[in-house]
């Protein structure tokens, strides 16, 4: 079922038809227990996988506008049913149509719709890899690992490739499965926590990633389009708290921007470009640059932790 290079049309369809039906009714669910009015979760049901594809078609030719005005047309930009998805413009999509259809109760809706969404991560992942893509470097001798879910064979070169569809897929069921189990907060904390964390998780991700990952020149744009989310869900953490622990606010921010200008060395690194890293490995980097997303994710999850702490001690309200 699972190929490089080749597509499997059917089993795509599939895997995200029944994953936007399941997302759908959590959804639906979640929001009947949050006492929300039922004409908006119809709405949220019937609207939100319009803005979802709209919005991942959109960014996804906007990328490389140039390149799709030439080889299609403007209109292509708007035919959201053909191909060419990007999961954050899904994100992004999901967040502005729960936003509208929410009115009074958008971060609450926000709240109930953020497992279903990193439901729909996984099943965009595992719908991935029977497109043929989300693949890693090729392995050098075969191995016990050369077999699936650890690779997939590529049938025309003849070689195995490590399954970087599985991982995210799985990263995204993890957070799946946290958000169902999280102790309830303020309204809107789950949808910033997955951001975060799934964010963290691509800034390596799509660094090892050999497949046709989205780029400008050789710049890959969902590594940039991490750092950027990650950005700006510290700072809203940030801003949620209330006045005070400026020191710890300010290290939180100081240790991301660490990490990331890290995170870019080591990506020249692998190519040997930086002289004063010379001495690491292409794994070597690798290892580093997960070291570096664990404690990107620990920035996250830090000033979540002094947000959460400041909004219980001046007595707000807990979302319930």
């Amino acid at each position: 079922m699972f190929a490089i290079g080749q597509e499997n049309q059917l089993f795509y369809g599939i895997t995200m038809l029944v994953g936007s039906a399941l997302a759908l009714g959590l959804g639906w669910h979640r929001c009947r227990q949050a006492k929300i009015e039922q004409r908006k979760a119809a709405m949220a049901t019937v609207l939100l996988p319009f803005f979802v594809m709209f919005f991942s078609h959109l960014l996804y030719c906007l990328v490389d506008l140039e390149y799709t005005i030439y080889s299609y047309s403007f209109g292509y930009l708007f035919a959201f049913w053909e191909k060419g998805y990007m999961v954050y413009g899904g994100i992004l999509g999901a967040v502005i149509a729960l936003l509208i259809i929410g009115g009074d109760d958008r971060l609450s809706m926000l709240e109930q719709y953020a497992p279903s969404g990193a439901w729909m991560i996984a099943a965009a992942r595992i719908g991935e890899g029977f497109l043929g893509q989300g693949y890693g470097e090729y392995a050098m001798e075969e191995s016990f690992f050369c077999r699936f879910p650890f690779m997939v064979y590529d049938p025309y070169y003849e070689e195995w490739g490590w399954a970087l569809f599985i991982l995210g897929a799985l990263i995204a069921f993890v957070l799946f499965i946290v958000l169902l189990k999280k102790k309830k907060t303020w309204q809107g904390d789950s949808t910033l926590l997955l951001l975060g964390l799934y964010a963290t998780a691509q800034v390596l991700l799509e660094s090892l990633r050999r497949d046709e990952f989205l780029r400008w020149g050789f710049v890959r744009v969902e590594q940039v389009v991490s750092a950027a989310v990650l950005l700006i869900v510290l700072l809203c953490y940030c801003f949620k708290a209330a006045d005070g622990k400026r020191l710890s606010k300010a290290l939180c921010l100081g240790l991301y921007a660490m990490m990331v200008v890290f995170c870019v060395l080591l990506e020249f690194a692998t190519e040997g470009r930086i002289p004063f890293l010379q001495f690491l490995d292409v794994n070597a980097c690798y290892a580093s640059m997960a070291g570096a997303c664990v404690l990107l994710g620990g920035s996250v999850l830090w000033m979540r932790h002094l947000c959460n702490a400041q909004y219980t001690a001046i007595g707000k309200e807990r979302y319930i």
